[in-house]
């Protein structure tokens, strides 16, 4: 009896070794075979009004117009949740390559049907400066306000939403190589000093553990300018990216300039997939493996996602925000709703409107759309709350999605007194905030996740990224905080076992826990250790030269109390009736006590720091 239970068991193994492989190929194989259909948008021509802000120009306003064909990938406000149900045992790329032929076909068929009665409307200067999309099965064109009864006379169209007048794309999109591809860079977790917010996410854990650091990830950087960066350009894709503003690959679109804010697109492309050369000591990002290209468009989001897709792209990096777009939501959330079936993965911060916005419009497109956009709340080092981070719920009531308060975001990363490099290959620990570089940190960890599985949908991603996360906010879900913060190494530890399972090895080896894995907020807290700094001002008054502070001095606790925070400090000195104050300082690695005249402290910039090295 024993032997044949042993039997059945090793029939088993063989069956699960053997067979399970095989008939995952043959369901490949089939996929590939099958088509997508499309779905039929339901109801009459729908025009969305004029806004308000269009309507005091006149009639003649000119205006661009958006306009859907009947016939979509997603054909109803709830086709998301139900078309990703029905192709979820599709791998991810096989059903972007379906997704990518159909909807280019889609989209000649239905202009086809369109063209008589478009060009008449051209030819009549009725519509200009057509653009035909693929990715929303529709079209762009300038119009007038009075003519917009005419583009119902359109065969096929379904929906026209109607914004202000925008410049067109330009440029035919290519995808020449500029440069050799750099299959040669071999990642050493050792060689480079890495940021804190690496380690604090379980990044370093993914990449010493289990070896994957982002290799094979292509990551889009949509934002508005790139500098020239030597630091960035080892990791800087073959295809460079595309500017569709002036229809050319240059990225950089401002002179030379070592201001902070100009280095907005490079720094989010640095945290996702920064990593180091030669002439760099540090590496910046969350999958250093990873590449990157950037994208530029002011006008129009679609030609840029269009892009992304047929360039095999797997994350969408959006570190902007869009206020009041209206009805005009809907368009953009069909659009990345579509982008994602086709597997690219669309991340933002939250938002910086906490101060000057109510809920539930603190957060604003694209990271209020649901399910197809990954949105990242933003903490300090502390993992307090940054008190300019917006947060949820959303509300989302248009004529084509009805969804009501939708819970946002999703989880949150860092946002606060972030590292940042310049040109000349300086570094400056502390320097740039907002919730713009939160969101890269979410696709740093989402490019590790692909990297582990190429073949795992953006959906699947966000169950995992989201089940994951530690909680560090209320219990369970917060608006705030969402599910809680980033664990690397959790999320693509259980990428790997749903892939073990899928290909019929055995699973069990990702099971086992340790405390190492999980992140122990209050070992972390303990580890970190609030603290503030004496910083020169550089217009010292002859008292502050001789009350005993110099720039540089570390404070660590007023009047014996240990200092956890600057709020902490600032409370303290703003409500002490004390004429003086007892200070422990640190200076030069020696530990001291002062007594301070409280006036005399106005003398000095205190400004927040951290025991744990910025760097390591």
């Amino acid at each position: 009896m024993r032997l044949n239970n042993l039997c059945f068991v090793a029939s088993l193994c063989l069956f699960g070794f053997v067979f399970l492989p095989y008939i995952h190929g043959q369901a490949l194989r089939h996929a590939e075979e099958s088509s997508v259909e499309f779905e039929d948008v339901e109801g009459k021509v729908w025009v969305s009004s004029v806004p308000n802000s269009l309507q005091r120009f006149g009639k003649n306003a000119e205006i661009t117009v958006k306009v859907w064909f009947d016939r979509q990938l997603l054909g109803d406000g709830k086709a998301y949740q139900r078309r990703t149900t029905e192709w979820d045992g599709i791998p991810s790329p096989v059903l972007r390559e379906r997704c990518l032929k159909t909807m280019k076909r889609e989209s000649q068929r239905s202009f086809l049907e369109a063209k008589k009665a478009i060009d008449q409307l051209k030819a009549a200067k009725t519509l200009t400066d057509i653009r035909q999309h693929w990715i929303i099965n529709g079209f762009s064109a300038t119009t007038r306000i009075a003519d917009l009864e005419k583009l119902q006379e359109i065969p096929g169209i379904s929906k026209v939403f109607i914004i202000r007048k925008t410049d067109s794309t330009h440029g035919n999109a290519s995808t020449s190589r500029t440069r050799e591809n750099s299959d040669e860079f071999v990642f050493d977790s050792e060689r480079w000093l890495h940021p804190w917010y690496t380690r604090a996410l379980k990044a370093d854990q993914v990449w010493k553990k289990l070896g994957i650091s982002g290799k094979g990830t292509l990551n889009v950087i949509h934002d508005f300018h790139f500098p020239n960066s030597p630091q960035m350009a080892e990791s800087q894709a073959p295809i460079v990216g595309f500017n569709f503003n002036d229809g050319s690959p240059q990225l950089s679109v401002r002179p030379k300039s070592e201001s902070v804010r100009d280095l907005h697109g490079v720094m989010c492309a640095a945290i996702v997939c920064g990593r180091g050369s030669p002439e760099f000591k540090y590496e910046f990002g969350i999958a250093p493996s990873g590449e990157w290209a950037g994208v530029i468009s002011r006008g129009e989001i679609e030609s840029s996602v269009e892009w992304a897709i047929e360039n095999g792209a797997d994350t969408y990096s959006m570190s902007f925000s869009i206020p009041a777009l209206g009805e005009y939501r809907s368009h953009w959330r069909k659009i990345l709703e579509h982008g994602t079936i086709c597997g690219l993965c669309f991340v933002s911060g939250a938002g910086n409107f906490a101060k000057t916005a109510r809920i539930p419009r603190q957060m604003r497109t694209p990271e209020d759309i649901p399910q197809a956009v990954f949105a990242a709340a933003g903490v300090q080092r502390d993992l307090t709350k940054t008190v300019f981070s917006s947060q949820g719920p959303v509300q989302w009531q248009t004529e084509h999605y009805r969804d009501g308060k939708v819970r946002k975001p999703e989880v949150c990363a860092f946002n606060h007194q972030l590292p940042v490099f310049f040109e000349n290959g300086n570094v400056n620990e502390s320097a740039i905030n907002g919730n713009s570089f939160a969101g890269p940190m979410f696709c740093g960890a989402i490019a590790l996740m692909r990297s582990a599985d190429k073949e795992i949908h953006p959906w699947r991603i966000r169950e995992i990224i989201t089940s994951t996360a530690t909680d560090i906010g209320s219990p369970g879900f917060d608006a705030s905080t969402g599910h809680g913060l980033i664990n690397c190494y959790q999320a693509v530890r259980e990428v790997l076992r749903l892939k073990a399972s899928r290909e019929g090895e055995d699973p069990a080896k990702f099971d086992q826990t340790v405390d190492s894995d999980l992140f122990n907020v209050k070992k972390y807290l303990a580890e970190l250790s609030t603290i503030v700094v004496v910083e020169s001002t550089g217009r010292e008054s002859p008292r502050a030269e001789t009350n005993g502070l110099k720039a540089g001095d570390v404070i660590t606790a007023i009047d014996g109390e240990k200092l956890n925070a600057l709020t902490h400090w600032n409370d303290r000195i703003e409500n002490s009736r004390k004429k003086s104050i007892e200070l422990k300082v640190i200076r030069d690695g020696e530990s001291f006590q002062i007594s301070m005249n409280t006036e005399s402290l106005a003398d000095y910039k205190i400004r927040e720091a951290y025991s744990a090295p910025v760097f390591k």
